[in-house]
């Protein structure tokens, strides 16, 4: 079995990072947000994908753009060769393109995703074969470490995505119904994590508490309680990141008690809400 790192607030340690990888192990991860955006790009071996409260069906050369603080996770077939691309760019290059004259807020279309633009796209053989050419490029140019180079095939792969999704319809998109009792259980917790109890997530899915739990923690390493802990303190630290103030952000990731939430945060951060930072990322763009 491959597992992810399972911090649900995820901090990305490059501006941007752009991975072609395969797994033949079973692979497992659960719903995370960052504070950046991603570029998901199913190329064989996806099930489903979850975003927001929502899984939708995720087949062969499906593109996904994930809009910052959304949250999300692939399902992948078991058994099964799982093959994807992924990129990560931070939001500060998404603003800085947008401000630059004459660009005309050229990527704000990325945030409207899943409301103006559809979730996914699905790429023809020809598109599937063109994108793939400009991850193995960027992937090259890499070696190299010439920035100037990587952000010219960068803005490509963007220009290449935009004009996906320009290209398709805003429709009703097929949903994915999940199968597994963790899937379940995360789809439940994320329209109600902050006020739910394992006893209440096992009552609406009506199966037992404890079975729950134990096929909950076998699938993504982490029991039912601390999962809807780390929800809370990820909702937590979107919402700090977003402006909010510690009460307000107390209360609106669903803790009732301002001392426990304060304790809770500095267990699990290391520091204060009221001295959190969101930690940027290194301004390269390649790996040192």
């Amino acid at each position: 079995m491959t597992n992810e790192k399972r911090e649900i607030f995820r901090d990305n340690k490059l501006a941007v990072s752009v991975e072609h990888s395969i797994d033949v192990n079973q692979f497992i991860t659960v719903p995370h947000l960052h504070y950046h955006y991603e570029i998901y790009y199913n190329v064989n071996g996806g099930k489903s994908f979850f975003i927001e409260n929502e899984f939708y069906e995720c087949g062969p050369h499906d593109l996904f753009v994930i809009p910052k603080t959304h949250i999300h996770k692939v399902v992948a077939e078991k058994n099964k060769p799982y093959e994807r691309c992924v990129i990560h760019i931070d939001d500060e290059i998404i603003a800085s393109v947008n401000s630059m004259p004459q660009m005309n807020f050229c990527l704000s279309w990325m945030d409207e995703v899943g409301t103006q633009y559809p979730r996914k796209v699905t790429l023809c053989e020809n598109k599937h074969e063109k994108f793939m050419m400009h991850i193995r490029e960027y992937n090259r140019i890499e070696d190299t470490r010439n920035e100037l180079l990587l952000y010219s095939k960068l803005f490509e792969i963007l220009a290449f995505a935009r004009a996906e999704f320009d290209n398709t319809p805003t429709v009703c998109e097929k949903s994915a119904e999940p199968e597994s009792w963790s899937d379940k259980a995360l789809g439940y917790i994320e329209k109600n994590f902050r006020k739910i109890s394992v006893l209440g997530i096992a009552s609406n899915l009506y199966v037992n508490e404890d079975y729950l739990n134990k096929v909950f923690k076998a699938e993504t390493g982490i029991t039912l309680n601390n999962y809807i802990i780390l929800r809370k303190i990820a909702e937590a630290k979107k919402l700090l990141y977003l402006g909010y103030s510690v009460k307000e952000t107390c209360v609106l990731s669903g803790f009732n008690d301002y001392a426990n939430f304060i304790r809770t945060f500095k267990r699990i951060e290391g520091c204060s809400p009221g001295s959190f930072e969101i930690h940027k990322c290194s301004s390269e763009v390649y790996k040192k």
